[in-house]
């Protein structure tokens, strides 16, 4: 079995595949930071003598921070193909 050559236009795998890696963006740093910070609070609230109702409010209030952040500070811009 033999393989035809490729077209001379045509793009190598190689190529096509860098193309279609995926990055990380800010936006979805952002999207694990969230339930990180309140989940990083429920733990601290079972974990320590306060009151779990305490560790949550603790984690939301970094969590609200990083959410307006996003939102109000740097939001997301469209990505121009």
């Amino acid at each position: 079995m033999t393989r035809s050559p490729l077209p001379a236009t045509a793009e190598s795998v190689v190529e096509t595949v860098d193309e279609r890696r995926p990055t990380v963006a800010p936006a979805d740093l952002v999207l694990l930071a969230l339930p990180a910070l309140l989940i990083a609070g429920f733990a601290g609230g079972v974990a320590s003598s306060l009151a779990v109702p305490t560790g949550l409010a603790a984690g939301t209030i970094p969590a609200l921070a990083t959410l307006g952040y996003v939102l109000f500070y740097d939001p997301p811009t469209a990505v121009s193909g």
